[in-house]
Parts: C-alpha cells; sequence; structure tokens
C-alpha cells in the first residue's frame, strides 16, 4: 500500500521570525506536541537517551515531522537542528515520566512495546545505570555552595512560552522579566537562592547604566530602556553570578549569540542559495537595527521635551 502523499503547502509554517502566524520551536506548544507523537507514534526500540536513538530512526521522525510543519527549503538545516533538539529533550522527559509512572502503577506506557519496555527495564536495574541515577539525582539536589537546589515556579511551561505571553499581553517581556515570572513567588520572593542573587546583580547593573546615562546628560529611567539594553544588562548580571551559563532562561539560552558562537559552529553549505545561519544572522542584525532605531527616536523625544521645558521658563 502506497503511502499518502501531503500537501505541505497548507501545513503550518515553521520560521524563528514567528511572523505572520508562523510557529518555531519551544515558543509554541503544538511544535512541541507534534514531537512527542512522532515519537510515540515510531518508537521501535530501547531508546532510553537520545544517544541510543539509530539514525534511521532519528531521520524517520524528522520525515514524519515534514507531514506536520511546511518551513522554506533554505532553512531546513536550522530546523533539522532545532528538531533534533527539542526531541531530545521530549524523549528524556517521556522516558523519564514512563519510568516513574512504571513505579508507581506497575505498567507500561501503550506507546512502548512488551519486549522493547522488558529492555528498558533490565537496563535501568544493572549497576552502572542505578549509579549514574543516583548522582544525578544528587547533583539535581546538591547545596550548590549554600544557596541550595534549583527550583522554579514556571510548571510545565517552557520559559520561551512564558516570554511569548508576556509580549501578547503587552508586557515587559525582557530576560529579567522572564526570570522574574519563572522564578518569583507570589509573595515577591523568590524560588531559588541563585534567582535572588541574579535579581540583586540585575538591578545593581540596571542602576550603573542608568548612572552612565545621567553623566553623559540623559535622563532616562528602566521602563524606557530598550529591549536589548536589558537583555545585556541581565547577561551581564546572570553569568557574573552563575559560573554554568546564562541563569534563569532555559531554552532562550539559545537566543544569546555570544562573541564567535556563531561562526564557528555554523556548518559551511556549498549551496549557491543563502546558508541558515547567515539568514537567521540578516534577522538578528534588522532586529537590532530597529531596536537601535527605536532608541534613538525615544532619546529625541526627550530631548524635544527638554527644549520645551526650558523655552517654557525662559518665556
Amino acid at each position: 500500500m502506497e503511502e499518502a502523499v501531503v500537501d505541505r503547502s497548507v501545513l503550518p509554517m515553521l520560521h524563528p521570525s514567528r511572523e505572520n502566524g508562523a510557529k518555531w520551536f519551544n515558543h509554541d506548544t503544538q511544535v512541541s506536541t507534534a514531537v512527542r507523537k512522532v515519537i510515540q507514534s515510531c518508537f521501535k526500540g530501547p531508546y532510553y537517551s537520545w544517544k541510543k536513538v539509530p539514525p534511521f530512526y532519528k531521520g524517520t521522525w524528522f520525515s514524519l515531522f515534514k507531514k506536520k510543519f511546511n518551513w522554506n527549503p533554505a532553512i531546513n538545516h536550522q530546523v533539522k537542528g532545532e528538531f533534533d533538539k527539542l526531541a531530545a529533550y521530549r524523549l528524556k522527559g517521556m522516558i523519564s515520566a514512563a519510568k516513574k509512572d512504571a513505579q508507581k502503577t506497575g505498567e507500561k506506557p501503550d506507546w512502548i512495546m512488551s519486549d522493547v519496555w522488558a529492555i528498558m527495564e533490565a537496563h535501568w536495574a544493572t549497576a552502572k545505570a542505578i549509579e549514574k541515577s543516583a548522582k544525578a539525582r544528587a547533583s539535581r539536589m546538591s547545596d550548590r555552595g549554600g544557596i541550595g537546589p534549583y527550583s522554579h515556579v514556571a510548571g510545565s511551561r517552557s520559559f520561551a512560552k512564558v516570554q511569548d505571553v508576556l509580549e501578547a499581553n503587552n508586557e515587559d517581556f525582557c530576560f529579567f522579566a522572564v526570570m522574574k515570572k519563572t522564578h518569583q513567588k507570589a509573595d515577591g520572593t523568590y524560588s531559588d537562592q541563585r534567582a535572588r542573587l541574579v535579581a540583586e546583580a540585575y538591578e545593581k547593573h540596571l542602576e550603573e547604566h542608568l548612572g552612565q546615562l545621567e553623566i553623559a546628560g540623559e535622563q532616562w529611567t528602566a521602563e524606557n530602556l530598550g529591549l536589548r539594553e536589558k537583555n545585556e544588562i541581565y547577561v551581564k548580571a546572570a553569568t557574573g553570578v552563575s559560573n554554568q551559563g546564562i541563569f534563569g532562561l532555559g531554552a532562550l539560552r539559545s537566543e544569546v549569540l555570544l562573541a564567535g558562537e556563531a561562526s564557528s559552529s555554523a556548518p559551511q553549505l556549498e549551496e549557491p542559495e543563502m546558508c541558515p545561519q547567515r539568514m537567521q544572522e540578516m534577522e538578528t542584525e534588522l532586529k537590532e537595527s530597529r531596536e537601535e532605531n527605536l532608541q534613538i527616536q525615544r532619546r529625541l523625544e526627550a530631548l524635544e521635551k527638554k527644549l520645551e521645558s526650558l523655552e517654557r521658563q525662559n518665556a
């Protein structure tokens, strides 16, 4: 029986800009759910980690994913990379949840075959697997230099989704706002001590930045700083507190391009069309240009108000 051909032109579009209703990984539950269903529909072996999934089935999962979304062929390499990252993340969570549920109910999930499940259970019972699991749990619950184990209040929502909701509600959606939304309790305290330290460091760096602007003759407040400026201040504060990367952003960390990172990791394609990495760079440059223009406009408006005030005083 021949496989049905899917008209991909009518499928939801994927694009990192998410413009015109396009979706993107970690920003949309529909994409994440589709990845989960793809894995469940074709789980043929004891794939208790992404490394154990044979290349053939990784390719098969991506082919199934192509039947659920459409995208410009020019960003195919980027889509494949994002799919692999999200699939690895979802697989890890799915297997962990299946293992915990089985310990409570004694039943395997429906999407894993009995013989495959038996192999996975045998693996988890080995001394090596037990030791690895114990180390991972100890690491999660470690004191982390006196600041306690990591925790947040975002629930099952990704941090990228939290940022999208803030933006949709016309609220501040800078990195610091996302961190507060995902780590600050209703009483104003933080669920994680490192989050509190990052917040204090951010406020300190923010105050210093505003002070520098004031010395330069510019009257600015935290509310009218541009998104890029606030994010740069947050990255500086978060990396200063944590030696394990940028704290409190989850998958949003992938949006932070460190110096040289993109150019060193981007694959070199020989096709004549523009490579996905360069397209992403151009989109980033365009976004930064818009933000810079907006900042200049705000500064001009502030200067005009100051001149009008001086004219009224001299009148």
